[in-house]
């Protein structure tokens, strides 16, 4: 991704840059252009042949208050 580029997810947050990979896709810094709150962005190729996303959120949201586990 450009850095000359002001890229946005759902029109909520800005992605930043890339701060990882893996094998379900890239993660970025990303920022709640409400709050100012620093997130990171998880993006997955509409290509992909399993995508992963959804069952990953499914199951973050089954553990939220969890030690450890990300808001979703």
């Amino acid at each position: 991704m450009s850095g000359s580029m002001d890229l946005r997810v759902g029109g909520k947050f800005r992605i930043g840059r890339k701060i990882g990979s893996g094998s379900f896709g890239d993660i970025y810094v990303g920022t709640n252009l409400q709050t100012g709150e620093e997130v990171a962005i998880k993006l997955e190729s509409i290509k992909s042949k399993h995508p992963q996303l959804l069952y990953e959120s499914k199951l973050y949201k089954i553990l939220a208050g969890g030690v450890g586990i990300p808001l979703v």
